[in-house]
C-alpha cells in the first residue's frame, strides 16, 4: 500500500511530481489530530451552551456530548484525535498527484490512475485555481486542483514541452 504523499516509485526518470509531499501529509496528520482532540474535548461544553439558550443541537452530537463516564474525560479527546488524524490522511490520500513526462501526464487520484498522452494535450491553463489540460477541439482532459506554487506548476509543463496558455 503506497502512503498518501508518496512518489510510488513508478515514475521514469526525469518526471516531474506535483502533489502533496510526505512533510504535507504530515502537516495535515497534525492539524487534522489538534482539530479532532480539541472539537472532541469542547463538545460537551458548547452542547451545554446551546441547550441553556434553547438552541437545536443535532441529535448524534447531543448523544456524543451527553455521555458522562470518567474515562470520556480523557477518552473523548483521544477518539476525536484519532478521528482527525483518519481524516487527514483520507483527505491526503484523494488529493491528485501528477507525474509529468515529455511523452505523457499521468495523474493519479487516490487509487485511480490515468495517464494522458501528450499528443493529446493542446493547450494547459490556470482557471482561478483548477488546472485544466485540454485538447485541441477543447475537451477537458484533466481539471482539478494539483499542490504546488504557479510558477512551480508552470515551470513543471513549460520545461516538459507542453504549451503553457496563461501570461504569468
Amino acid at each position: 500500500m503506497s502512503m498518501p504523499g508518496h512518489q510510488g516509485g513508478t515514475d521514469p526518470a526525469g518526471a516531474t511530481r506535483l502533489g502533496m509531499s510526505g512533510g504535507d501529509t504530515a502537516f495535515l496528520a497534525v492539524l487534522g489530530a489538534g482539530l479532532g482532540a480539541g472539537a472532541a474535548a469542547v463538545l460537551p461544553v458548547v452542547a451545554r451552551w446551546t441547550e441553556q439558550r434553547g438552541v437545536p443541537f443535532p441529535g448524534p452530537l447531543q448523544l456524543l456530548a451527553s455521555f458522562d463516564s470518567d474515562w470520556l474525560v480523557w477518552g473523548r479527546p483521544v477518539i476525536g484525535l484519532v478521528v482527525g488524524v483518519v481524516a487527514a490522511l483520507l483527505i491526503a490520500h484523494h488529493q491528485p498527484v501528477l507525474h509529468i513526462t515529455r511523452d505523457s501526464v499521468l495523474v493519479e487520484k487516490g487509487s485511480d490512475r490515468r495517464r494522458i498522452r501528450r499528443e493529446d494535450v493542446a493547450g494547459v491553463f490556470r482557471e482561478g485555481s483548477k488546472l485544466v489540460i485540454e485538447t485541441e477541439q477543447g475537451r477537458r482532459l484533466y481539471e482539478g486542483d494539483v499542490d504546488g506554487g504557479r510558477e512551480k506548476v508552470r515551470d513543471a509543463f513549460r520545461g516538459h514541452g507542453y504549451p503553457w496558455e496563461n501570461e504569468d
